[in-house]
């Protein structure tokens, strides 16, 4: 019987550094908290919060962090789209 890896040594196979393999642990375990299931709905309403009280950058970060999770749980069908950032002109 094969015995699933955690997520964060999912993240480690994936040799991301230190500084992101953390930030995508935290805002899985806020997901997880603040959200009982992983569906749809829950995904765009932590999006909708995200876009609220984050800049662009921020949600996109956390939105990576969301679909490495879900390609983790093999739930990619699940996953979000980034936000778009505004471009500033010179």
């Amino acid at each position: 019987m094969e015995t699933k890896i955690t997520f964060e040594e999912y993240l480690r196979k994936e040799n991301l550094s230190e500084n992101t393999i953390t930030s995508y642990l935290w805002t899985v375990n806020y997901f997880n908290v603040n959200y009982d299931v992983v569906s749809k709905e829950n995904l765009l309403a932590y999006k909708g919060y995200l876009m609220e009280f984050f800049k662009p950058k921020t949600v996109n970060l956390r939105i990576q962090a969301i679909n490495k999770y879900l390609e983790y749980l093999e739930e990619q069908q699940l996953q979000l789209k980034a936000v778009k950032v505004q471009q500033k002109t010179s």
